[in-house]
């Protein structure tokens, strides 16, 4: 199948990418990965560059002695490491043995400042990967400003190379889940990270149950099987709703259709995270048709629906409004459009960065 990227009769399927993820610890048989936002991310990804006519796989390793394993066994032509988490000496000592000389190497960048701020070596891997000055390495962060700005601060050119995500067609619409229950479903789902807001989320949620006359019903993600005491989110979450008639409910970490199934059960999202580089929990909400809340991190979303991220009364009367409104066509025509235009613009900057990288590649050989 000819690429539409490439001139000169320059096929796609001759084109192989890996993308490669740190295994997380409690995920431990490749072959039935559970899911978690940076391999769903993965997946989409993959799946666009697939419908180009790409061979592409996504794989896990335990840590960075796994790559050469993988690289051997697959022989892409473009390698992207999913996050910072390759020791910068083991990507050199990579990029400098003999076999893969020719072999494309992305390093994917999946957070905003704010994340990377809380991880002690984010700045100095980067810092060490651009030391290393190699013309086949390219530092891809996937928010737009902060490549701007990064390159910027660290005197070098970084690629922005944003999320693309799958959108599921929307031949109709339901109405939803009923205002007459006496139950409100919101979800905030994702990790649980001091940097995601969970808590004040659920304080605005229980406020706008209270005033609803509705028992809330507060879904998150968890590992049910972990301690809370070892994620303090997880055991704030739990006092807050302990002496409440409300409920807070954890689901574990779910396969995309499952996770669908579970969205379709919400009245509506929350996602009023402090810093977002994209947000997949959103694009999960909007393929599901299901309202969901964001702060203003999370840029792409139409203004409707964000809110303030430390203005409890504010989040509360928007929890109330779009509660209220659940059901509206507009807003969810307007949710599509948004994912949609963010979709479009993110397509032409991959068919950018691939044609050059595989035409340059293309003339090398």
């Amino acid at each position: 199948m000819a690429c539409r990227l490439h001139k000169k009769d320059i096929k796609c399927e001759m084109e192989k990418i890996l993308f490669i993820l740190k295994e997380r610890p409690y995920y431990t048989n490749n072959t039935n990965i559970k899911s978690y936002g940076l391999i769903n991310s993965s997946k989409h990804m993959a799946m666009y560059l697939e419908n180009l006519g790409y061979h592409v796989n996504v794989v896990t390793v335990v840590d960075a002695n796994g790559i050469d394993k993988v690289l051997f066994e697959y022989k892409p032509n473009m390698a992207i490491i999913e996050a910072l988490w390759v020791p910068p000496e083991k990507l050199k000592e990579l990029i400098e043995m003999p076999r893969y000389r020719k072999l494309q190497w992305v390093i994917r960048v999946h957070s905003d400042i704010g994340f990377l701020s809380a991880e002690t070596l984010s700045l100095s891997y980067i810092n060490d990967y651009i030391a290393l000055n190699k013309n086949n390495l390219t530092i891809a962060p996937n928010h737009k400003p902060f490549t701007e700005y990064l390159s910027n601060a660290l005197r070098y050119e970084l690629i922005y190379l944003p999320n693309v995500i799958h959108e599921k067609k929307h031949e109709g619409w339901d109405n939803g889940n009923s205002h007459e229950s006496p139950i409100i479903n919101v979800g905030c789902f994702g990790a649980l990270r001091l940097l995601k807001n969970q808590p004040f989320q659920a304080l605005c949620a229980i406020k706008a149950a209270d005033i609803l006359e509705k028992k809330l019903h507060f879904h998150i993600t968890a590992d049910v099987h972990k301690d809370p005491v070892l994620n303090p989110v997880v055991k704030n979450l739990e006092e807050l709703f302990k002496n409440s008639p409300h409920k807070l409910i954890k689901h574990d970490w779910q396969e995309n259709d499952n996770f669908a199934e579970i969205i379709e059960k919400m009245d509506l999202g929350l996602q009023l995270s402090y810093t977002e580089s994209f947000n997949i929990v959103a694009a999960d909400f909007i393929n599901c048709e299901v309202p969901i809340i964001v702060g203003e991190a999370i840029w792409w979303m139409p203004n409707i629906l964000k809110t303030s991220t430390i203005d409890y009364d504010k989040t509360v009367r928007k929890i109330m409004a779009i509660y209220q409104n659940k059901d509206s066509n507009f807003i969810k025509l307007l949710m599509i459009r948004s994912l949609s235009r963010y979709n479009r613009e993110s397509k032409r900057v991959w068919d950018k960065f691939l044609e050059e990288k595989f035409s340059n590649h293309h003339h090398n050989r």
